[in-house]
């Protein structure tokens, strides 16, 4: 698995080029919290390079959706392919996940979200 962190301000993200292996994952995950260790909380998954993706990446995802939020922070995919999108409507895992066609509709959908959260300085 060849993976990437991109740091754009407070937003970590995250490309990667397959989620298939449960023990990857695991140390994918790893590196996860200890961004969110380092109070990083905004989390932006690039999907671009994944065609296929089975209930182990499916879990990663999940995993990485539930610590952020349970930071007070949020995850969006990007770049979903037409298989993985079945797969997350199929499973009714659509419901949860913010989405967004690109890389860069994300990260503008994240600034969003990430402004409107903070709470200005009186």
């Amino acid at each position: 698995m060849n993976y990437e962190f991109i740091q754009k301000d407070e937003i970590q993200i995250l490309k990667v080029d397959n989620l298939m292996l449960d023990y990857e994952n695991r140390q994918l995950l790893r590196l996860v919290e200890s961004k969110i260790e380092d109070e990083f909380r905004y989390f932006i998954i690039d999907l671009s390079q994944l065609k296929f993706i089975n209930s182990v990446g499916l879990s990663f995802l999940i995993a990485v959706l539930t610590k952020s939020r349970n930071m007070g922070g949020e995850t969006i995919i990007t770049s979903v392919s037409e298989k993985i999108a079945q797969l997350l409507a199929i499973t009714k895992l659509k419901s949860i996940f913010i989405a967004s066609s690109n890389l860069e509709e994300g990260i503008e959908a994240m600034q969003n979200l990430v402004n409107h959260q903070q709470v200005p300085a009186k």
